[in-house]
């Protein structure tokens, strides 16, 4: 056994010891193959962890994330041993599983299983479509080919000839409740053969003779490739090892002791490190500036012009394909509804994995990715777009058929709840315009932005170019559209609802009732602005909100709404739409009763 992996696993075993938890079977188990990509095969620069031309790594399986940590230590990387010694306390660089934003030399946060790798195939994509031949390397486990979304993007990656695109599977035969075989008879080597992988069967962990043949193999493949590695989990402990015990949480004491007997290691010494293996620091280069993105010629759209924002949204992202060489994207078998005909990828009817595909792409950097799907599908996408808001990173998702208002279709297709959940994700952002000027305005921030996801929300109906839109305010959140002198009573809304609600404000004010109309494409920007900015723009008197989706969150702003807390129907848009109550009569009647209300 290699001296440094001795140690390596030395170390994995007392991080786990720090709180008593923390994985340390599986990455005992992986040590050899960790070193071995570290010290032999990957193209990296320790001290310049973003450089453009290195492979990625990534640790699908995040729970061993302490032989990423060892791996990265022993490698040069900025993680001294004083943060190993930190493993899983608070604020340490060496969280429980890999996060990018605290970890230099970490290329994607997991934990979530099956996402990583998932995500891989978006990263080997981008780095083709930028012209790179790095590599990207995956280390999953058994439970990541279990998760169904591995099923999808190893299905897309072998389309897409992904040769560049090399999966270690940790094929050690042992899952969190006991032994692989209570819980799957599948034959993964059989299924990957039958995707078109380039496949290899059976290696063993311990031998970097054969790991290294079977690189260099995959390595010329034109095809994604599978290396199954056998391990045992928990090796060499004497006790533990092969059992469902070494998965979590730390060895006991003594157990501990005798693993590093077994290794030849000082059994009462935590942290041991010989001088001689001491990582040695690397010269770090200069890094290339950033890449600024070209003045966009926005297409006019003329006031009075009617179109579905999904339609002028197309007709902006063609000219962005053509503008933007670095622009990667496509939908989920939808190309016509989401108007994504200048998409490069067809992802066909795989959600999950076009989510977890665009958050790869754009991990990968320098890229700007996106994936387009109706509304309603959000929900199959919601890991891969919640780990995008936990990295920050800033991707695209364009959702079409926004609301009840697409009719005929039915409720399985009509969004009810999904953006009150975008709105409650952390970091993330949900624009929902009006009209096309609106759209221009959101397509302005997605491109300017550098953090966060952002969710573009669009409709299948036909909705009027309005004079009165500011393409300028979107990214504000929200602003005055039409305002009444000394208004009594103010209209809130989004998307199709605008225009609602600019229909209800001319009958209040011909029952005398001065009104301000307020739209607001992102409400989520709109609470990151200052707090005179929100009251110059909502102003002092009642509140009505007008949306078609779920209240939760309106409350905030109003003191009363027209939405929806029930599912959609079938039948056609408009009159789904006045069977929920979404008039301009049922507008004006709330609004009549909560001024009412506010003068009693």
């Amino acid at each position: 056994m290699n001296e440094t992996v001795k140690v390596l696993r030395g170390l994995i075993l007392d991080m786990a010891a720090v709180t008593g938890n923390g994985h340390c079977g599986t990455a005992l188990s992986l040590a050899p193959l960790g070193w071995l990509l570290y010290h032999k095969v990957m193209r990296h620069r320790p001290h310049q962890p973003q450089w453009e031309e290195r492979d990625r790594l990534i640790l699908s399986n995040g729970h061993a994330a302490a032989l990423l940590y060892g791996c990265l230590y022993f490698s040069g990387y900025d993680l001294s041993l004083e943060e190993l010694k930190r493993f899983r306390l608070l604020n340490s660089r060496t969280p429980g599983h890999p996060e990018t934003w605290m970890t230099p030399g970490v290329d994607m946060s997991t934990g979530p299983l099956g996402q990583g790798f998932a995500a891989a195939v978006g990263m080997a994509a981008a780095a083709r479509h930028l012209g790179r031949e790095n590599f990207t390397y995956v280390i999953c486990s058994d439970g990541d080919l279990m998760e169904g979304v591995t099923s999808e993007a190893a299905s897309l990656a072998s389309h897409m000839a992904l040769g560049s695109l090399i999966v270690f599977w940790d094929d050690n035969r042992m899952t969190i409740d006991g032994p692989l075989e209570e819980s799957s008879c599948e034959d993964t080597y059989a299924r990957f053969e039958a995707l078109g992988w380039d496949v290899q069967r059976n290696l063993d962990g311990e031998r970097f003779d054969l790991l290294e043949q079977a690189i260099e193999r995959a390595k010329t493949s034109s095809r994604p490739s599978l290396v199954g590695v056998r391990t045992i989990i928990g090796y060499p402990a004497p006790n533990l090892q092969n059992t469902k015990e070494a998965h979590c949480p730390a060895f006991p004491p003594d157990e501990i002791r005798a693993t590093k007997r077994e290794l030849g290691l000082p059994p009462e010494e935590r942290f041991y490190v010989p001088e001689g293996l001491m990582p040695t620091p690397v010269t770090a280069e200069p890094a290339k500036g950033e890449k600024a993105l070209p003045e966009i010629d926005f297409p006019a759209f003329a006031v009075g012009e009617s179109l579905a924002t999904r339609v002028s949204s197309g007709r902006i992202l063609d000219l962005l394909h053509q503008e933007l060489p670095n622009l990667i994207g496509g939908s989920a078998d939808l190309a016509g509804s989401t108007k994504t005909l200048s998409g490069q990828i067809r992802f066909g009817v795989r959600e999950h994995a076009m989510a977890s595909f665009v958050l790869g792409a754009t991990a990968y950097g320098e890229t700007i990715a996106y994936g387009a799907t109706y509304f309603a599908f959000y929900d199959y996408m919601k890991p891969a777009i919640r780990l995008a808001a936990l990295m920050n990173l800033p991707t695209i998702y364009l959702f079409s058929h926004d609301s009840i208002g697409l009719g005929a279709d039915g409720p399985t297709h009509q969004p009810v709840e999904q953006l009150a959940s975008l709105r409650a994700t952390p970091n993330m952002v949900e624009l929902r315009p009006c009209d096309a000027r609106e759209v221009i305005g959101c397509w302005r921030y997605l491109l300017r932005r550098d953090r966060g996801p952002a969710a573009l929300i669009l409709s299948r109906q036909d909705l009027t170019t309005l004079a009165e839109t500011d393409p300028q305010s979107v990214e504000k959140g929200a602003y005055i559209i039409r305002d009444g002198e000394a208004p009594e009573v103010t209209l809130v809304a989004t998307g199709s609802e605008v225009h609602l609600a600019l229909e209800a404000s001319e009958f209040l004010e011909e029952q005398g009732v001065a009104v301000r109309v307020v739209s607001m494409p992102s409400m989520t920007l709109f609470s990151r602005q200052s707090e005179d900015y929100q009251e110059s723009i909502l102003g002092p008197c009642p509140r009505l909100a007008v949306e078609a989706g779920s209240p939760l969150g309106w409350h905030r702003w109003c003191q009363d709404t027209v939405c929806l807390d029930t599912f959609g129907l079938t039948g056609p848009g408009p009159g789904v739409m006045k069977l929920k109550g979404f008039t301009a009569e049922n507008v004006v009647r709330r609004a009549l009763r909560l001024k009412s209300l506010n003068e009693a």
